[in-house]
């Protein structure tokens, strides 16, 4: 199954004082005056259900949900598509506009005679929130009772959605609590509150502060303290790439990652930082200023650097899940090693699905890095820096290197001093990581392999703080890249290029001379082809026009959201509009500026920029012009100037979702097989 339990301890309960209000996500009542959703009528977006593309057809169901209460007759002959996906989102569609969807009670009614339980959850919650809780509330107290998790999920969510109503499923939820895996006592407590109607979560029995591989950067407990694996390992998928493409020699490449950082380094412009070694690296490399992740979040990045592919493509695209990855997708540290090169990781993996045997030669907190291998063996090493983490911002510390008071705060955060002080912390902690990544070359040029190794030195996504770290705004996406290949790389280049953490896979292997399998979804890195003499051959208009990305569950709480962007505007579809940006995650409401924000919003004393975050609903669609507006907190979608630049953006985040086969439009309670990848 796609799906599986993943045990791990939940993060501590909410602090009682930020739940000073209560955020009902799904109680908005929608305008029933929209004429028009993303580009297109009521009767258009209807049309698209009998499109034969399974990508616009759900795309259209969750559209048609959007014009409200005029959507019902649309909705209710949805239920009877022939498309199980269709049927869930038409059924939760109809549950979101309650009392108005009670002509569809028949129709749900037949829905919870059907196989799919993921269907009949969906029903189930529908006629709780029509009134028929008796007849729902049954189907969801068996979702509860599933082992697949993504039924689980889903479950916990609707009953959090049902609220009051859904008292009957208590008992269930405090039991299901006392799991303490993962995130499962977070929703539960959130679900409690809910039903409960307090204020107050309910204390989680656990304590969590890192999310174990996910924050804290330990090794998977799946791995031994040394792991050592045997090639015996590669299938037949991998051993046909076990002779490079081309005779040349294979360079040795070693990846240095920090976890939760912008691009906030002097090197990039940052008068705040204090970064002098990763300055003085830019000088001797290549720095790339449009870098960005697809996923604002630890695990779903990764889970796309390390495949090359989109996490929406292959199901991996929900924080905290632990997938089947399909037959012929492999982690590309696989093709390295079949092609004779020493492959390392120190030591985080977190790909949302277990590390594959055959990628490392070593993979633990005491790997030997470039050390272990043979004589004369090309190499690549990872070494992960897990100092910046968002879990190290709010830790217990004193008094900060850089004076709080001079902290560069965007505007959509208030100008206090907790904010202040979680903005300095995060300052230092980038000064702690220059001094460890100095420590790294260093003992590179003492081995004598400066001169003879390409380093790459990357953010797995935007800055551990809020609005910016879970969100496809650049400050959750844009990410420092910076290259240094001796004789090859201009030192202190700059490439302005936009580039996508799905490069990386297909440049690796181009650079080890290797195959690059045809269903990889990046491109090769266009810098490094010009810059080595090596493979200047090769044709160079590799460049993209856009990159995208998407947000889809985060721990405990849903959401499903798009995006676009090209070297200036970026495009943000809302298929969730009714989901307020400020939903309720444990781990995140931990920080003090989030706790912060909460605080002063319950007080009524938000405004502006940072009373954004929590608006009722999210716009259907958002444009933002990103050199006038870096920070894009000026939405453009609804003026007439910029009429022209939205739709050209819209309709290419619409091909990249029929490209990829986008299959975030897939409820996770139906996502329960392997997909399949061309």
């Amino acid at each position: 199954m796609l799906n599986s339990w993943n045990h791990r301890t939940s993060c501590t309960a909410f602090l009682a004082f930020i739940m000073l209000v209560s955020f009902d996500s799904h109680a908005v009542i929608r305008a029933d005056s929209i004429d028009v959703v993303a580009g297109r009528s009521l009767a258009e977006w209807s049309a698209e259900l009998q499109s034969s593309s399974p990508v616009a057809r759900r795309r259209a169901v969750l559209s048609v949900g959007t014009f409200g209460k005029s959507a019902v007759s649309v909705l209710t002959k949805a239920l009877a598509h022939e498309d199980a996906v269709v049927r869930y989102w038409a059924a939760s569609e109809l549950g979101d506009l309650s009392e108005a969807a009670k002509s569809a009670v028949e129709p749900l009614r037949k829905m919870l005679g059907e196989k799919s339980i993921g269907v009949r959850i969906a029903a189930g919650y529908a006629l709780c929130r029509i009134g028929r809780v008796e007849e729902g509330l049954p189907t969801l107290l068996e979702g509860l009772q599933h082992n697949e998790r993504g039924v689980w999920n889903s479950s916990a969510d609707f009953l959090a959605r049902i609220g009051p109503p859904a008292k009957a499923a208590i008992p269930t939820l405090e039991a299901e609590g006392k799991r303490g895996a993962d995130h499962i006592a977070d929703i539960c407590n959130e679900a409690l509150r809910r039903i409960r109607g307090v204020d107050q979560p309910v204390p989680s029995k656990t304590s969590n502060q890192t999310q174990g591989d996910a924050a804290g950067g330990k090794a998977n407990k799946k791995v031994a303290a040394t792991a050592v694996f045997s090639k015996a390992f590669l299938d037949e998928d991998v051993a046909r790439f076990s002779k490079p493409a081309e005779k040349r020699k294979q360079p040795n490449v070693l990846w240095i990652s920090a976890e939760d950082i912008s691009p906030s380094l002097g090197c990039y412009g940052d008068s705040y930082a204090l970064t002098p070694r990763l300055d003085q690296f830019a000088s001797e490399g290549m720095r790339f200023t449009r870098c960005f992740t697809h996923a604002g979040v630890c695990a779903i990045s990764r889970s796309g650097l390390i495949t090359g592919m989109y996490p929406v493509s292959i199901g991996s695209q929900h924080m905290r899940s632990q997938i089947e990855l399909p037959s012929n997708v492999k982690a590309f540290p696989e093709y390295l090693r079949a092609a004779g090169y020493w492959t390392t990781n120190r030591s985080k993996t977190d790909y949302n699905f277990p590390p594959p045997k055959a990628a490392w030669d070593e993979n633990s907190p005491q790997s030997r890095d470039w050390r272990g291998r043979a004589a004369g063996q090309p190499f690549f090493s990872v070494i992960n820096l897990v100092t910046t983490h968002e879990s190290q911002i709010r830790g217990k510390f004193g008094e900060t290197l850089h004076d709080p008071a001079k902290a560069q705060l965007p505007p959509y955060i208030p100008d206090t001093p907790v904010t202040r002080r979680d903005w300095a912390r995060y300052a230092d902690l980038l000064t702690t990581l220059d001094q460890q990544v100095a420590a790294i070359l260093d003992q590179l040029k003492a081995d004598g392999l400066a001169q003879d190794t390409i380093v790459f030195f990357w953010g797995d996504h935007g800055q551990g703080l809020p609005r910016g770290k879970r969100w496809l705004y650049d400050s959750g996406t844009r990410t420092p890249l910076i290259i240094r290949w001796p004789g090859k790389l201009e030192s202190g280049s700059v490439c302005e290029d936009l580039v996508c953490f799905l490069d990386f896979a297909p440049t690796m292997l181009r650079l080890a001379g290797v195959e690059v399998p045809s269903h990889l979804q990046g491109r090769r890195l266009a810098a490094l082809e010009v810059g080595s003499t090596a493979i200047s051959h090769q044709p160079t208009a590799i460049s993209r026009e856009y990159i995208f990305g998407h947000r889809d569950r985060m721990d405990e709480t849903y959401d499903l959201i798009r995006s676009a962007r090209d070297t200036r505007f970026k495009y943000i579809r809302n298929y969730a509009p009714r989901r307020t940006y400020a939903q309720n995650i444990t781990y995140m409401n931990q920080m003090p500026t989030m706790r912060e924000l909460r605080r002063l919003n319950a007080e009524g004393q938000l405004t502006g920029a940072p009373a954004l975050f929590f608006r009722e609903s999210k716009p259907v669609e958002e444009l933002f012009d990103t050199e006038a507006d870096p920070h894009e907190v000026v939405n453009l979608a609804e003026r007439p100037e910029h009429a022209v630049t939205l739709k050209r953006m819209r309709a290419a985040l619409e091909r990249w979702q029929e490209d990829i086969s986008d299959s975030g439009l897939i409820p996770e309670p139906l996502l329960v097989t392997p997909l399949k990848v061309p």
